[in-house]
């Protein structure tokens, strides 16, 4: 994802929200609402090897260049199935990938459902369990190539980052970017500490209405925004891992410094869910 200007955090930040590492009881506030809602899409990564094509793609490139230093790739290979039910995204410390005398480079994988699925509006869930090393970080999203359009508002397409995760710090982010351009982005974003989140399996959520973004970490709310206005159009879902060196990422606020890391490392994804609201009787 990107880092983007005009970042606000509200004053919660500090607020400290304790969530188990099972999945939610059906009395939380997510599954309160579950008959209002139909399974529209979904993945449950059986098998293994290469994802579900006509789910997935993987894309393959510099994503996190850096003149000064390794860069960050996004390799095909290191995005797959397990045979166990997941998919794997990995991180991993290579030899110079693309010859421009740096002693090695790091590479995470990606998938994305561009060309394949896109919703507008619904509730979009995943289950995963989250790196332990730092340098890298992970992430659920929703995008759509209407985001660079600069008009004023976010109502024409907004990247939504469901969560954001990392390996060596308890904090998830979620985050709103829309506008954006060469020069950066609008964004509303919010942080907060959840005890126990790097340990097991723990599910993140969005409910996306026409009024706003509700936000979920074990099924329990943990932020709600209507910054920009709500996007109006079909957004793509991702799921990814990206590692950069440059110091705006590798600092302690983000994603840690991946020289003191021990690589490979891996974010499992146990399952995506997206449903679509039942029409009221």
């Amino acid at each position: 994802m990107r880092l983007k200007k005009h970042i606000i955090i509200p004053a919660i930040l500090s607020v400290i929200l304790v969530f188990c590492s099972e999945p939610a009881a059906r009395n939380s506030d997510w599954e309160k609402t579950a008959e209002q809602w139909s399974l529209s899409w979904s993945d449950e990564f059986e098998g293994s090897g290469e994802p579900d094509t006509s789910k997935w793609e993987r894309p393959e490139y510099n994503r996190r260049a850096n003149p000064q230093g390794p860069d960050g790739w996004w390799l095909k290979d290191d995005a797959y199935l397990d045979g166990d039910g997941h998919l794997v995204i990995r991180a991993r410390k290579l030899e110079d990938m693309n010859g421009d005398g740096d002693p090695f480079d790091y590479s995470s994988g990606a998938v994305r459902s561009r060309g394949r699925f896109e919703q507008a509006f619904g509730r979009f869930e995943i289950r995963a369990q989250l790196p332990t090393q730092e340098g890298w970080w992970v992430a659920f999203w929703l995008f759509s190539a209407s985001v660079g359009q600069v008009d004023g508002s976010g109502e024409d397409g907004t990247e939504i980052d469901i969560m954001e995760a990392f390996g060596w710090t308890d904090a998830v982010n979620h985050a709103l970017h829309w506008d954006l351009s060469a020069d950066g982005a609008e964004s509303e974003s919010f942080r907060t500490d959840v005890a126990g989140i790097r340990t097991g399996f723990h599910q993140f959520g969005l409910e996306w209405t026409a009024e706003e973004y509700i936000f979920y970490i074990d099924g329990m709310e943990s932020w709600r925004s209507s910054a920009g206005g709500v996007s109006r159009v079909p957004e793509y879902l991702k799921i990814t891992g990206e590692i950069s060196t440059l110091a705006n990422h590798i600092g302690n606020w983000w994603a840690g410094n991946p020289d003191r890391s021990t690589f490979p490392d891996q974010f499992l994804v146990d399952w995506v869910r997206v449903y679509s609201r039942r029409p009221e009787n």
